[in-house]
């Protein structure tokens, strides 16, 4: 119905169902840091179920009316959210997304926040970069800022310190000047890349943030060793980040300028496969681009993909995607839908991952047969 929100499944047994999924996805969340089976496996041979615009809560009335009236285009297309980073994290997702806005002078992004309390006002009136989807049209996030966020997971990581290794992506967006609507222009340029750098090894802190210098070791390039498979095994990762900018090709290459194989660096990127830098790869479509996934998978390479986009699937009922996701390897799978998070089109979660939101990788590991009821 235009203008609700609508969530959750459609009648009594798929209300049922979906409290049985979530029952036995939080019982695989909570004791998925402790799986000894799992310990010796590499970051490459595990698989994760991770939540997309992890930052962004279910749009309000108050929200769906804005994107009504500024962008009715893309209404049906953001009607998702996701609950806060500490309930997501205690279902035992471990891979996250952030979307970041920069903001070196402080008050490019304050306008829609002049109503609110005089905190809010002072945080958005700062310096440093901010964390939205879309300025002025869908902006609420569960952290104003970049810190913040990082902060909460730090926190989080202090109160639970043998947690499995947490990806985040950090989705750097440009937003340069155009009317009537947008009053912004913040673009990206090598001192905003190097303060995103540099939040997070303030916040999060060098020694539980797992670098390309750490992976790269003694190799010559960090291609050269993620060819050579020399990624750490979740015990080593215990109670650690990785970082992965997800931004343009003009980000990707002020975050490797000056810095070959992201020497320094507390971030991944996503480069072609040739480059020094090759370690990451963020391919959206594993229905178009399985074999690529794949192949590079096979390679030693980790690929994030997406086993949903635009809210499309939900609506649809449709797991071609996620079907194709899973059939391609690939070791970060994104979603809207995870069980817990609000489903707007009745009856569409990603229960098909296997009961578990890391697990071990069928693709490039020796794994355990599931035992058969």
């Amino acid at each position: 119905m235009r203008g609700q929100y609508r969530i959750g499944l459609r009648g009594a047994c798929g209300a049922l169902l979906a409290l049985a999924l979530m029952g036995a996805f939080q019982a695989v969340g909570k004791s998925v840091d402790k799986t000894a089976a799992m310990h010796h496996l590499k970051l490459n041979e595990v698989r994760m179920l991770g939540s997309h615009n992890s930052y962004r809560p279910a749009p309000t009335v108050d929200s769906q009316t804005r994107i009504q009236a500024l962008a009715p285009a893309l209404f049906a297309t953001l009607l998702y959210g996701h609950s806060t980073f500490e309930q997501q994290l205690a279902l035992g997702l471990r891979q996250f997304e952030l979307d970041v806005v920069t903001d070196p002078l402080g008050g490019f992004f304050a306008g829609p926040y002049a109503t609110s309390d005089r905190a809010t006002r002072r945080t958005m009136a700062r310096p440093g970069a901010k964390v939205l989807h879309i300025p002025v049209i869908d902006y609420p996030s569960h952290c104003l800022t970049f810190r913040t966020c990082l902060l909460i997971f730090a926190n989080w990581s202090n109160a639970h310190p043998d947690h499995a290794p947490i990806v985040i992506l950090v989705n750097s967006s440009d937003f340069p000047q155009r009317p009537p609507q947008w009053t912004n222009n913040a673009v990206f340029d090598s001192s905003a890349i190097d303060a995103l750098n540099t939040d997070i090894f303030a916040v999060i802190g060098r020694r539980r943030t797992v670098t390309p210098d750490d992976v790269r070791g003694s190799q010559a390039t960090l291609r050269d060793a993620v060819i050579a498979k020399a990624w750490p095994t979740v015990n080593e990762l215990k109670g650690k980040f990785i970082f992965v900018l997800d931004g343009s090709l003009a980000h990707e290459a002020m975050l490797r300028d000056r810095h070959p194989s992201l020497a320094g660096r507390a971030m991944f990127g996503w480069y072609d496969e040739a480059a020094p830098e090759a370690a990451m790869f963020n391919i959206q479509n594993p229905v178009s681009e399985g074999d690529r996934i794949r192949r590079l998978v096979s390679a030693g390479f980790i690929v994030r993909t997406r086993s949903d986009a635009n809210t499309v699937e939900a609506r649809t009922h449709n797991k071609t995607r996620m079907v194709a996701a899973l059939a391609s390897g690939a070791q970060i799978i994104s979603t809207d839908y995870y069980p817990g998070a609000p489903d707007p089109g009745g009856f569409y979660f990603a229960q098909d991952f296997g009961g578990a939101y890391v697990r071990c990788n069928e693709f490039t590991a020796k794994c355990a047969q599931r035992r058969k009821k």
